[in-house]
C-alpha cells in the first residue's frame, strides 16, 4: 500500500472505534449488559490499536523503501549524468531521456535533445540503415550489437560514433536504452595507422631516393610473373641498365648531383613503362626493368627508346646541366633463362657486353657488337 492508502485506512478503523463507541453508548442507554459492552470496547480497541501498530510500520517500512528508491534514482542520474559515454532512452524514435554527455558530443542542449529524433544526429545517407536497426532492436534483434555510423553535429561537423541498444518498456511501450560512444579519436588513430602503413610499405617496396621499386621488391614479384607466364604461355622481357661513367658524374659534381641524376632517371624511366611493369632500382647506378608478355625485339625497342631520351635529356643541377648516357642489355623469358637467377645472369652479361663495346648503346643475348655506338664516349 502507498502512503495515501495507509492514511486512508487510519481514518477509517478510527471511523469504525467511534461507530463502536456510539453502539455501545447506546446499549448501555437500553439496559445492556455494562460489563459485556466495556469488554467489548476494550477488544476493538485493542485491535484498532494494533492494526493501527502494522499500519504505521508498513507506511515506515513503504517511506524507507520510497527513501531508498528516491536515492537510487539520485545515483542513477548522478551516475549517467557523468558517465563518459552518450546514455538516452528512445520510444517512437525520439529521445525521450538524454544525458548531458550524449548533448555535448553533439553540440546541443538536453531540452534541445528532447524535441528530436534520434536519425536527427546521424547523416542523411546513414538514416536508412539506422531506422532498421532501430526497429529490429526494440524486437530484440540487435540486442548489444555494435553499430558505427557517422553522426552529424549541430554546427554541421561530423563525429563518428559506436552505438549499443538494448529493449526496455516504459509504461509498458516499447523502448530503446541506447548507449553512444564518440570514436572519432579511435578513427583517426586507425585511419594514421592505416596511412602508416601504408608509407610503411612505401617505404619497404620502393627505393627512397628514386622512387621506383627496390631490389627486395622485385625479387618478391619477379618469380611470380614467371610463373604467371609459364602457366599462361607468354614472353617476359627483362632490361638492365646501368649509367656510363656515373663515378665522373659524382666527382666532378659531388654525390648531391649524383642523386639528382639518379631521381632524373627514375621520372624518365617512369615515362617508358606501362601498369603492368616492374620498374625497379638495381643498385647503386643499375636500373632493371621487367615487361610481362613483351617479346625481345619490343623490349629492344624499347631499351632503345629510353637510351635515346636518356642522351637527349640533360640534368639541370643548380647553375650545371649534366649530360649522362646509360648501356642496355635485354633478354627474354623463356628463350634465354627459365629462372629469375638466369635471366639476370644473362641480362648482366648482355650489359657487360654493351659496356665493353663503348657504352651508350643496346645489346641483346648474344648479339654481335654493333659497328657504330650511336654516342661514342657516353
Amino acid at each position: 500500500m502507498n502512503e495515501p492508502d495507509l492514511r486512508a485506512e487510519i481514518v477509517r478503523l478510527n471511523k469504525i472505534v467511534l461507530a463502536l463507541m456510539n453502539r455501545v453508548e447506546s446499549s448501555t442507554n437500553i439496559g445492556g449488559d455494562d460489563f459485556s459492552m466495556f469488554q467489548t470496547t476494550i477488544m476493538f480497541e485493542e485491535q484498532v490499536r494494533q492494526r493501527t501498530e502494522e499500519l504505521d510500520a508498513a507506511m515506515r517500512t513503504n517511506e524507507k523503501i520510497l527513501r531508498d528508491l528516491r536515492e537510487s534514482e539520485a545515483k542513477f542520474h548522478d551516475l549517467v549524468d557523468q558517465s563518459l559515454v552518450g546514455i538516452a532512452i528512445v520510444m517512437d524514435g525520439k529521445f525521450i531521456y538524454p544525458n548531458p554527455k550524449l548533448a555535448s558530443i553533439f553540440g546541443y542542449t538536453v531540452e534541445e535533445l528532447l524535441q528530436m529524433e534520434l536519425i536527427d544526429v546521424i547523416v542523411e545517407n546513414e538514416r536508412p540503415i539506422m531506422t532498421e536497426n532501430i526497429r529490429k532492436g526494440l524486437r530484440g534483434e540487435r540486442k548489444n550489437t555494435p553499430f558505427i555510423y557517422l553522426g552529424l553535429r549541430k554546427d554541421g561537423t561530423h563525429v563518428h560514433i559506436e552505438v549499443v541498444s538494448f529493449p526496455m518498456r516504459v509504461s509498458e511501450k516499447p523502448a530503446l536504452i541506447v548507449v553512444l560512444t564518440d570514436i572519432s579519436e579511435r578513427v583517426n588513430a586507425q585511419t594514421e595507422i592505416l596511412n602508416l602503413n601504408a608509407q610503411l610499405k612505401e617505404m619497404v617496396n620502393h627505393d627512397t631516393l628514386t622512387g621506383l621499386f627496390n631490389r627486395r621488391y622485385m625479387e618478391e614479384t619477379f618469380e611470380r610473373e614467371l610463373i604467371r607466364a609459364k602457366r599462361q604461355n607468354y614472353p617476359v622481357s627483362v632490361i638492365m641498365s646501368d649509367l656510363d661513367h656515373f663515378k665522373v658524374v659524382n666527382d666532378t659534381f659531388g654525390h648531391l648531383a649524383g642523386d639528382e641524376v639518379l631521381r632524373a632517371i627514375g621520372r624518365l624511366m617512369k615515362l617508358f613503362v606501362r601498369g603492368s611493369d616492374i620498374y625497379c632500382r638495381y643498385g647503386g647506378e643499375e636500373f632493371l626493368l621487367i615487361l610481362p608478355g613483351m617479346k625481345e625485339e619490343t623490349a629492344c625497342e624499347r631499351a632503345e627508346q629510353l637510351r635515346t631520351a636518356i642522351a637527349a635529356s640533360p640534368i639541370i643541377f643548380g647553375t650545371s646541366a649534366i649530360r649522362v648516357s646509360a648501356s642496355f642489355g635485354v633478354v627474354t623469358f623463356p628463350q634465354h633463362g627459365k629462372t629469375c637467377d638466369e635471366l639476370i645472369a644473362v641480362v648482366d652479361n648482355a650489359l657487360y657486353k654493351a659496356k665493353k663495346s663503348g657504352r651508350n648503346q643496346v645489346r641483346r643475348c648474344g648479339e654481335a657488337p654493333p659497328s657504330v655506338c650511336t654516342t661514342p664516349g657516353g
